[in-house]
């Protein structure tokens, strides 16, 4: 069992890379219309209330392991298998965030992105 496990179908998992301890973070998050009308007035309008939302680094990564994440950003949805707030494993069906990060190292002779470091990913739920 990984830290993170991945599913296209909520039935064959996958494990994902392992984010830095020092860079995990599950929360849970509002979604919200708020607005301000003209004179001021908040008019707060929440949609959805705790809403899981984790965000994961990585320190290096190599190519398979970036190629991996970057697969989660252009699904529209997938299952991600984390551990939350209270210690326990969850299922919740989400969405990648953008998938940023910094090239370390690339090979001169094949072009080839070697390492990447500072990778930050966000995983959203549905």
């Amino acid at each position: 069992m990984a830290f993170l496990e991945a599913s296209y179908d909520n039935n064959t998992w996958f494990d994902l890379p392992t984010p830095d301890s020092e860079n995990y973070s599950p929360t849970y998050t509002h979604l919200e219309k708020s607005y301000r009308d003209a004179l001021g007035y908040l008019h707060r309008d929440v949609t959805r209330r705790n809403l899981a939302k984790v965000t994961a680094g990585w320190c290096k990564l190599n190519f398979n392991e970036m190629a991996l994440l970057q697969s989660l950003y252009e699904r529209d949805f997938f299952y991600l298998k984390f551990t939350d707030n209270y210690g326990k494993r969850v299922i919740k069906k989400v969405y990648a965030g953008p998938l940023d990060g910094k090239v370390k190292y690339a090979d001169k002779n094949t072009y080839l992105l070697v390492h990447r470091t500072d990778i930050q990913m966000n995983f959203i739920e549905y």
